[in-house]
């Protein structure tokens, strides 16, 4: 017996052997079920049923289920059972239900407490032993410190301003839940992953320092288990079985402006002529709720009377529309997509199952898609047609936790049935499922009507493997500078939780922001996955122009760095959709060994060559930067430093800290106003001193869906340059794409001297600047090995 959030636990335990196959065994005792199975060689999955037989219903998270053999030992002896890998070992207890993950050598990953594993009436809890030097991170989009250790959590999707007036430090739920963690110990990582979309209750050290407790209301105990040693090797194993985001379109990552509300079809338009007058580029502008007849989703108002022909002209400026999607449906019996639902039997029923359950929401009185079921998700994919018919690029879904304002708890009913693809589950079950779903159904949607257009789909709400289908913003932040600072470890931590396509609001959502917090976030975003500029309805304008020219031309030189960069960032992409590696990295990621760089939540990597230091303090014009070891070059005037140490770097209004890797490379182009405004023909090659330089350089039409059927160009390039000579490599490019790259331009930072270089052994005109110690050079593209020496 043990006990949890105070009930007392039935622990498994006096198990017996029912059954051992080549990668797994099953046990059982008198009321329980246990298996644990060896899916790969460092990845573990322990699954605990108070029942006879487990539930055939299958994961809404695991998109990978079948897995390749691979050599396992199980071994039973001393009242013990254990499967060993080789590349560690799961042992199960078979008298206290105690168990234990350690690796190849022996180190303990993570260790349950003897009769803590267990179940109390419906619920099921685990409680681990915490080491004194373990950190928590991950656990996907919740509120707190950076290292989740010392908190306690609960992974139940909440509509935040329902609940409170602004998102708060304790507050202990948001809109997404993803109960997945990394724990490092003594710079080893190890993962964890409880597949149950139930309500769950983590205590991570709060209560009892030295234990980790986690509850879920119902279900079953499904532990997937994750043995790194890198935190890399647990997050790329995490997203192999979870799924990876697909290739955005690459609009979608360029700026994006947003508030509400756009009032009219006259405002959209004025916004969208001063950003082409002033020269500011962008991409997408997003229509919130005003733009809708009566909120009715999938409508125009009066304020919108021909949305076509406005989509048309936008287009013809280069700007993309999307427009909000909420899931309650107006109960309104003259409303067409009414109609057509209730013909389709699409909504979530009443707790007795016998009508509709309507609740209300922004139109009033409203009704729920069951979203979990496959013919709800076809249905609302063609109301959804209509948007795209008019030209509308994606849907942001809002609202789809879900919320219901006429109810205290926010949502639905508890006890209101959903008839899922995979049998009736309770609303309290499938609640944290419905965000998730509805992003199936509008990606799903926009694919059935449009097969080789890349959807973009932006959702509010979401539980694991929502990246299969959606990128998730963090809801209803606040322009205030400890929201600018929460931002970067919320991202960072959604990031290795398999979202890698994540952001924020920029400037804040809530009440109004300054001209110097808008900077400073502007000025953070540029290097985030996401760039969007959303503000609340009756708040100041927040534009990029809207403080006056100086703000103006501040916000211009960033937004145009962003899309300088933007070679840079969608090799980035196409890295997390390949191997689920994060755009935006926590420091250790790359510097795992390094405790001061593993507890650096105010500082991130873009990649493995840039790191950004944000300032996220009102006034200030420096700030303590930590550089991990290695050399580091200060990316706005070249100056090199050492690193292993903290250094104080200048951060005047107009200047974000900003720092490269020593051997980085890092591609650029010129600055467009807005995506594939022109084709990038040149691309700079900005590459910095230092050994082992290396680049995965990535093509794709930016669009189709071309690029899963082998339409693509990768080409490998490495560099080891020293102030006084060098070598670069351009790799035979792989694929079947031809580049769009007629020339390279090679920028060769921080050399002391004029260098002569050959290509292949033919001599190439370069050129010197002693002012910045910057060479240059140009290389017509070739479908060949290029071999540049410098001397």
């Amino acid at each position: 017996m043990s006990k949890f959030n105070g009930a007392t636990v039935k622990s498994i335990g006096q198990l017996q052997v029912r059954d051992i196959g080549s990668q797994a065994a099953l046990v059982q005792s008198s009321r329980d079920t246990v298996q644990i199975t060896a899916l790969a060689p460092d990845l573990f999955r322990l699954r605990i049923a108070r029942a006879r037989s487990f539930s055939e219903r299958p994961s809404w998270a695991v998109s990978k289920t079948e897995w390749p053999a691979h050599v396992t030992k199980i071994t039973q002896s001393g009242g013990e059972i254990v499967l060993a890998t080789e590349k560690g070992r799961l042992s199960l207890n078979l008298k206290n239900g105690q168990w234990k993950l350690c690796d190849l050598h022996g180190n303990v990953a993570f260790d349950s407490l003897a009769g803590a594993t267990g179940f109390q009436v419906t619920k099921a809890g685990v409680t681990l032993k915490l080491t004194a030097d373990e950190s928590i991170f991950g656990l996907g989009e919740t509120t707190g410190t950076y290292n989740k250790r010392g908190l306690i959590r609960e992974l139940w999707n909440i509509d935040v301003l329902g609940h409170a007036k602004a998102i708060y430090p304790g507050l202990r739920s948001l809109y997404v839940s993803i109960p997945f963690v990394i724990s490092l110990r003594q710079g080893s990582a190890a993962g964890l992953f409880w597949d149950n979309p139930a309500r769950q209750l983590w205590d991570i050290g709060q209560t009892n320092q030295d234990n980790w407790q986690m509850t879920a209301a119902s279900g079953e105990i499904d532990l997937y288990l994750f043995l790194g040693p890198e935190v890399g090797d647990v997050v790329a194993r995490y997203t192999e079985l979870t799924g990876r985001m697909p290739m955005p379109p690459m609009w979608a990552l360029g700026y994006q402006q947003c508030r509400y509300s756009y009032e009219t079809a006259r405002r959209t338009e004025e916004v969208a002529k001063t950003f082409r007058d002033k020269k500011i580029p962008c991409d997408v502008i997003y229509l919130d709720i005003h733009h809708m007849d009566g909120y009715r989703v999938f409508t125009f108002g009066k304020t919108y009377p021909k949305p076509g022909q406005l989509m048309s002209r936008l287009a013809k400026k280069g700007f993309k529309v999307v427009t909000i999607v909420d899931p309650g449906v107006k109960d309104d019996p003259d409303f067409n997509v009414l109609k057509r639902g209730l013909k389709e039997n699409a909504f979530v029923k009443d707790p007795q199952g016998r009508k509709d359950y309507v609740g209300r929401v922004w139109p009033g009185r409203s009704r729920f898609p069951d979203f979990l079921r496959r013919n709800v998700r076809e249905w609302w994919g063609r109301e959804q047609n209509k948007l795209l018919e008019l030209g509308v690029a994606g849907f942001w879904n809002d609202m789809n936790e879900p919320a219901n304002f006429a109810l205290p708890t926010k949502t639905l009913p508890e006890k209101c049935p959903h008839h899922t693809d995979v049998g009736l589950m309770p609303h309290s079950d499938a609640h944290n499922l419905y965000g998730m779903q509805m992003a199936r159904a509008s990606r799903e949607g926009a694919l059935a009507h449009q097969p080789n257009e890349r959807p973009f789909v932006i959702s509010r709400a979401g539980y694991a493997g929502v990246q299969r289908y959606a990128m998730v913003w963090t809801g209803d932040n606040s322009s205030v500078w400890d929201h600018l600072n929460d931002a970067i470890q919320m991202f960072l931590n959604l990031s290795i939780s398999g979202l890698a396509f994540c952001g924020g609001d920029i400037g804040g959502f809530l009440d109004n922001t300054t001209p110097e917090l808008l900077l400073r976030w502007f000025q953070m975003a540029t290097f985030t996955p996401f760039y969007r500029n959303h503000t609340n309805i009756k708040t100041i304008d927040q534009e990029p122009w809207a403080f006056g020219p100086k703000v103006e031309a501040i916000c211009r030189r960033y937004i145009e760095l962003r899309y300088q960069l933007l070679p840079y960032l969608y090799g980035l992409f196409s890295e997390a959709h390949r191997n689920g590696t994060p755009i935006m990295r926590p420091l250790f990621w790359h510097y795992q060994d390094d405790p001061v760089a593993t507890a650096a939540g105010d500082q991130f990597m873009l990649g493995d060559s840039l790191m950004v230091a944000p300032i996220v303090r009102q006034g200030a014009v420096a700030r303590s930067v930590y550089l991990p070891r290695g050399e580091w070059f200060d990316f706005w005037t070249g100056q090199k430093h050492a690193g292993a140490r903290h250094v104080l770097a200048d951060a005047p209004i107009e200047k974000i800290p900003l720092y490269v890797r020593g051997g980085a490379i890092i591609p650029m182009a010129a600055v467009q106003q807005f995506v594939d405004q022109k084709p990038l023909t040149t691309i700079n090659l900005h590459i910095w001193p230092g050994a082992n330089g290396a680049l995965n350089w990535y093509e794709d039409d930016g669009v189709t869906m071309n690029y899963t059927s082998g339409d693509y160009l990768e080409r490998q390039i490495t560099s080891s340059l020293e102030k006084n000579s060098g070598r670069i490599h351009l790799s035979v490019p792989t694929g079947r794409r031809a580049s769009k790259v007629k020339i390279w331009r090679v920028i060769l930072r921080g050399v002391s001297k004029h260098l002569r270089a050959k290509t292949n052994n033919r001599p190439v005109a370069t050129h010197f600047d002693q002012l910045t110690n910057i060479c240059s050079l140009e290389l017509p593209n070739t479908n060949s090995g290029m071999e540049i020496t410098l001397k």
